[in-house]
């Protein structure tokens, strides 16, 4: 078990000073009051399985520097494990509660996930005082809460960051195999009311996730900057980067063959010259990469096959680029099916027609430093005309929440986290069937050659986000929930 410390960041006079944000803020600080005040004498400790990389390490920093700015309590600390057949079942558990795979888990995955939490317990013990909060995060940690609520006397929250609208037999079996670490906790935390299981609803609160107005990922970026990270980060060339030199690990590029090499060695990206569209996730089969890319190639093929090459939509058309990023494998501990998918991708990529390959970019972006890697995303989102989410499931999906902050136009499936963001042509596109590629051909179609529209769904969608999913309504939540339950 290793606590991690928060490095210094905004703080809430930052956030007040964005005209957008002043009111959000005020009425924040007004309305938590109470909630500090009853939370005052104990600590809140939020337990994960990972520092770096995935949306709950993302958000927690922001979060924990917020609420101890006002007065909490609040520490972090993430699991240990170094068996790797623990994170293989944790993915199985994960993709299971998505309703991916067959949801049968024996006696002895049940024994792989209690002896890593057991090898994490008695350092969580000595850490947590009683009286205290213990928030456990996701599937990992789950079974940690009958372990410590051995030792102290603590109240234990559970928070589920996934989920699946309709069960099935795959989901009953996974929440079969969770539901005897149930009884060991106080409260549930879950994104959407659908998500939770019928048994557990009566002790259930819902918390939208949202994003940091204000982190590395999310802050304005003026194009001068924007350019500078690119330049960086390898993703476009032709000078030197005018302040700060080049990232030690810089991003690379697959090539034809399926090696990585630079992102312009073979051909130029040219991404800030050309209409461009985006997907950045983990490599995860649920985030239906391999389908947006048929859905591009056709977009390209058909365009080929019947455009009118004089005309302004083929031209549009024909320039574009698509960018599928993701982050290096290697340094997502709790992920081991990413590199897999990775290559499924990379060979699908092998198998087209050179002159495609030059349009569609697989990015793997280096992730051995969070800002650098937070500031390419930033950077790329900012460079993009159309923010894709084209999950197959999808827990809540802030990339897309991410893209509307910033004013870029998105396009997501069906999945129940992104049709609860985003509003069909107010502020974005949604594509119900993530697996219909002639559909979703036509929409990027329809998309690229719609600039004015674009325009619109992307101010719409930053004032969504600001009525909704920033942290100031999450922790605004997260301190009301805390503080009943104490």
């Amino acid at each position: 078990m290793q606590k991690i410390n928060i490095k210094d960041g905004p703080k809430i006079e930052d956030y007040k000073a964005y005209g957008s944000l002043f009111n959000l803020v005020n009425e924040f600080l007004e309305t938590t009051k109470q909630s500090v005040a009853d939370l005052k004498g104990c600590t809140i400790w939020m337990i994960n399985s990972t520092a770096t990389g995935g949306g709950v390490a993302e958000m927690l920093p922001s979060q924990i520097r917020i609420m101890r700015s006002l007065g909490v309590k609040i520490e972090w600390m993430v699991i240990e494990a170094s068996d790797e057949l623990f994170f293989t079942l944790t993915k199985r558990i994960h993709n299971a509660i998505h309703g991916s795979g067959d949801g049968i888990f024996t006696d002895e995955d049940r024994a792989i996930f209690e002896q890593v939490n057991a090898q994490n317990a008695e350092r969580a013990v000595a850490a947590i005082s009683d009286g205290d909060l213990v928030v456990i995060h996701d599937p990992q940690p789950m079974p940690l809460a009958a372990m410590i609520a051995k030792k102290r006397n603590v109240k234990l929250v559970w928070r589920c960051h996934i989920g699946l609208e309709e069960q099935n037999e795959t989901t009953q079996g996974v929440w079969s195999f969770l539901s005897s670490y149930f009884d060991s906790y106080d409260h549930f935390v879950f994104s959407l009311t659908t998500y939770v299981p019928e048994e557990l609803k009566e002790k259930t609160a819902i918390i939208t996730p949202a994003i940091d107005p204000l982190s590395h990922k999310n802050r304005t970026l003026h194009t001068d900057k924007c350019i500078s990270i690119l330049l960086q980060a390898g993703i476009v060339n032709g000078r030197e980067p005018l302040l700060f030199g080049f990232y030690d690990h810089q991003a690379r590029r697959v090539m034809p063959d399926g090696t990585f090499n630079t992102v312009n060695h073979n051909s130029k990206l040219d991404l800030i010259y050309r209409p461009t569209v985006t997907e950045i996730s983990r490599w995860d089969r649920l985030k239906g990469f391999k389908e947006l890319m048929n859905a591009f190639i056709m977009m390209k093929r058909e365009n080929e096959a019947a455009g009118d090459r004089s005309s302004i939509p083929y031209k549009r058309i024909k320039a574009a680029r698509l960018v599928l990023g993701g982050p290096d494998p290697a340094y997502v501990a709790d992920d081991p099916e990413g590199e897999e998918v990775l290559n499924e991708l990379i060979e699908q990529y092998r198998s087209i027609d050179p002159e495609l390959q030059e349009d569609i970019a697989i990015l793997l972006l280096p992730l051995d430093n969070p800002k650098e890697n937070a500031l390419i995303v930033n950077a790329l989102q900012r460079f993009s005309n159309i923010i894709v989410q084209n999950s197959i499931q999808e827990g809540f999906g802030l990339t897309a929440t991410e893209a509307m902050w910033k004013q870029r136009p998105v396009l997501v499936s069906g999945a129940a986290g992104l049709r609860f963001q985003v509003q069909h042509n107010i502020n974005g596109k949604i594509n119900e069937d993530p697996t219909d590629i002639s559909s979703l051909a036509n929409i990027l179609k329809t998309m690229i050659n719609s600039p004015k529209e674009r325009d619109k769904w992307g101010f719409n969608g930053q004032i969504r986000v600001i009525g909704n999913f920033t942290l100031f309504n999450q922790i605004s939540s997260w301190l009301s929930v805390l503080s009943k339950i104490r």
